[in-house]
């Protein structure tokens, strides 16, 4: 971890510690109105096992097909938290249930499950970065991405190569990276859960 430059300042505490967590992050191609993969990191704390769940809809027609699989898999833990960062995963799965009728009783209680680590940490420390993006953030505190120049936008460009050659390693590029954005959420979420406990805040804020 990177040494901080000052002590962040603690605001607000919201808490944030299950046995079992899901870290979720998407990737979309906008012109093709498209969430082309959900990636899940399941991390149960008890067995203490990571395991990477990357659903890619490989075709475009696939997307309901990878829905599917991630209801299937998020419901497999009722009772984890489902860590993310901004807000786009939970607009995404409201957008997916409307398209494709998921019934409301399964969706409202899948929604309440959902914390935002963006949300968690503006509301509790104030940080010498720049911005409050995940890769400053994440970086600051010392996580890497494997690609160091991968973004979003580069995985669009992945995608349209993968449709338009076949070559699974576009496949790969993308897996890697999005399984690395799960990894700094991770990183993020336990860096807060670690600077809560140390500077004594349990307790002490807006639950």
């Amino acid at each position: 971890m990177c040494a901080p430059t000052h002590s962040p300042l603690a605001t607000r505490h919201s808490p944030l510690t299950p046995q079992i967590e899901l870290y979720f992050d998407i990737e979309a191609q906008p012109e093709l109105n498209l969430d082309y993969m959900l990636g899940v990191l399941v991390v149960d704390r008890t067995s203490k096992t990571e395991t990477f769940h990357s659903l890619l809809a490989e075709k475009v027609e696939d997307e309901a097909l990878i829905w599917q699989q991630f209801l299937e898999l998020v419901w497999q833990y009722p009772q984890a938290p489902i860590f993310h960062f901004f807000s786009y995963e939970v607009d995404t799965v409201k957008r997916l249930a409307q398209i494709y009728q998921t019934p409301k009783e399964q969706i409202q209680p899948l929604l309440e499950r959902f914390v935002d680590v963006y949300e968690q940490i503006t509301q509790t420390v104030i940080l010498p970065v720049e911005s409050y993006a995940l890769k400053a953030i994440a970086r600051w505190l010392g996580f890497e991405w494997r690609d160091p120049g991968a973004n979003g936008s580069q995985c669009i460009y992945w995608y349209d190569q993968w449709l338009a050659t076949g070559d699974r390693t576009f496949l790969d590029s993308i897996q890697n990276y999005n399984e690395d954005d799960c990894r700094a959420t991770r990183h993020v979420k336990d860096w807060l859960e670690n600077f809560i406990q140390d500077e004594g805040l349990v307790g002490t804020g807006v639950d």
